[in-house]
């Protein structure tokens, strides 16, 4: 399977010294769903901006399909959409007007079809008349994904899609990233929740303090990201618990800080710990 993209050597150093992004490597096959879990300023936002444009690097080197986003950042960024975390839209367009002048801001000729097959897919079309200021939450951000798609990119940047959304949302966006997969577009996420990255990945990375510290296929990352990620970062895999032993620990369930020995001890062969983490 051919690379879709191509992370080599990344960092970023802001003005002061602090180091968002250090040496990070990474590929995206075409037609891949990768989530990227990590806890708060761990880097995820840093990395997808740089991708798309919006911050620079300090180090390393980027290409989309073969394209470097700096030497070629025309047709890099043609390929890209992002839907960010903030909500930041044109209060008083409607909701047809704002994916159509997204599409234009790329060179795409007008397509009203095509406009109207995203806002369908979203749930949209019935609002495609209604200023946006008048949108739910829920529905500002399937707006966000709508203006993303509106160019017909080829990789697509979710940046916590789901965060603070309902669960009827999430669902509805889970399947919405299954059928862009199977139209072949490559997909990266970014979020906190295990669940999310088990429910839509071929291949999950973990992020810690702007290092990329694994890389698993879906699946294979349970010891492993137990063992190495977590150490007081976050609870990036807390709640994939014991499984092999019967189902979550308590301290797992409570999110209890203990909740990381349940994964270090079944890494280490150690079975049932739920009375340790119970403490």
């Amino acid at each position: 399977m051919t690379t879709m993209l191509s992370v080599s050597c990344l960092s970023k150093v802001y003005q002061g010294g602090f180091v968002a992004l250090k040496d990070i490597n990474l590929d995206i096959r075409r037609g891949e769903i990768f989530a990227l879990l990590g806890p708060n300023g761990a880097g995820k936002t840093t990395l997808i901006s740089i991708i798309c444009g919006l911050v620079n690097a300090s180090a390393g080197k980027v290409t989309v399909d073969g394209h470097d986003i700096v030497d070629d950042y025309r047709a890099a960024r043609s390929l890209i959409g992002l839907v960010p975390q903030e909500l930041t839209t044109d209060a008083f367009e409607t909701v047809f007007s704002a994916v159509s002048f997204s599409r234009g801001l790329f060179g795409k000729a007008p397509n009203p079809a095509y406009v109207e097959k995203v806002l369908r897919s979203l749930s949209l079309w019935e609002k495609r008349n209604n200023r946006i200021m008048t949108l739910s939450g829920g529905m500002k951000r399937r707006l966000l994904i709508a203006k993303a798609l509106s160019h017909e990119p080829r990789m697509l940047f979710l940046d916590e899609p789901t965060a603070g959304v309902d669960v009827e949302l999430r669902r509805d966006m889970w399947n919405l990233v299954r059928g862009l997969r199977e139209d072949g577009v490559t997909i990266l996420l970014t979020t906190h929740y295990i669940e999310e990255a088990e429910e839509m990945a071929d291949r999950i990375g973990v992020i810690r303090k702007g290092e990329i510290i694994l890389v698993e296929r879906q699946g294979d990352a349970d010891t492993q990201a137990g063992q190495e990620a977590i150490d007081g970062a976050s609870a990036i895999a807390h709640r994939r618990g014991a499984r092999g032993a019967g189902g979550l620990c308590a301290g797992a369930r409570r999110g209890r800080p203990r909740a990381d020995l349940h994964l270090r001890h079944r890494a280490r062969g150690a079975g049932d710990c739920r009375t340790a983490c119970a403490t």
